[in-house]
């Protein structure tokens, strides 16, 4: 099962925008009170068509010495359902696997003013295997 699911991407975004943003609290000067947090994992077609249990742990720290006051995520989800963010890759009767593609609203309130941060993101199936994925460092301002 070590290799039916992995987080491919994780990176801070601004509201909107869903590119790769390092200060994404600010836009054009103005301060804005959220950003999100953009997800992408894939999983084999067994562990989709299976319903394999996984969980989502998602936390921040900082890169610089700061503090952030982000509480850490903890999601317990399954592969393949489209609830949780996955869609399948191709037609249903040749299947592909599947991909997982979430966004989260994150408070910039959470993050010391003048600090570098970074999110880390870890899932762990159900037999313990893990894939994990560190965001690009972001600025709060």
């Amino acid at each position: 099962m070590a290799t039916d699911m992995k987080i491919v991407r994780l990176y801070v975004s601004s509201i909107a925008n869903g590119t790769m943003d390092d200060t994404p609290n600010e836009v054009g000067g103005n301060p804005r009170p959220r950003f999100h947090l953009m997800l992408q994992a894939d999983a084999s077609d067994s562990a989709g068509d299976n319903k394999f249990n996984y969980r989502l742990i998602i936390s921040a720290c900082s890169t610089s010495g700061n503090t952030t006051t982000f509480a850490a995520r903890v999601l317990n989800e399954q592969a393949g359902v489209p609830g949780d963010g996955w869609s399948s890759v191709g037609p249903q009767a040749g299947n592909n696997g599947y991909v997982k593609q979430s966004t989260y609203a994150i408070d910039a309130a959470d993050f010391q003013a003048n600090g570098l941060y970074e999110f880390v993101a870890v899932l762990r199936m159900g037999d313990g295997s893990v894939s994990t994925a560190r965001s690009n460092e972001f600025f709060i301002r």
